[in-house]
């Protein structure tokens, strides 16, 4: 009789403790609490939920805040997460990292995607996505293309 029980309750520990394989699909809304775009020295937040961004340069001023519609903000989030999950792209570089340093990142609590380019003749002609970023962005704040 103790023999079964022992059986039994080693089969339900085993059973109870099985490994689970947790699959991480990347889609659009895999992370999207705030997108961050940073051009040379510049660096742009954009808050998803309040739909707002701040703009902070290398000088010693305060952030600009800009104001953004919820389709403006889904329009960035989404033309973001295309980017970083494209699979082709011709980037037109400058030498001797004379170009534009450029980087978009999707951020959230315990991730990010990120799409990086350390040296790019224009940052807005990288592909449709990013004329696209720009083409919203250049309305709310000045900004380098």
């Amino acid at each position: 009789m103790k023999s079964k029980l022992k059986i039994l309750l080693l089969t339900l520990i085993i059973i109870s403790c099985k490994n689970e394989v947790k699959k991480n699909v990347i889609d659009e809304n895999f992370c999207s609490n705030e997108l961050e775009i940073i051009i040379d020295e510049n660096r742009i937040v954009i808050n998803k939920e309040g739909n707002f961004g701040t703009l902070e340069t290398n000088q010693k001023t305060q952030p600009k805040s800009f104001k953004l519609t919820r389709n403006e903000t889904n329009i960035l989030f989404s033309q973001a997460f295309k980017l970083i999950t494209l699979k082709e792209y011709t980037i037109h570089t400058k030498s001797c990292y004379a170009g534009q340093k450029f980087t978009l990142r999707l951020n959230c609590i315990d991730k990010s995607l990120e799409f990086h380019q350390l040296s790019v003749e224009s940052w807005s002609k990288i592909s449709k996505e990013t004329k696209g970023i720009y083409s919203i962005l250049k309305n709310k704040i000045k900004i380098e293309e």
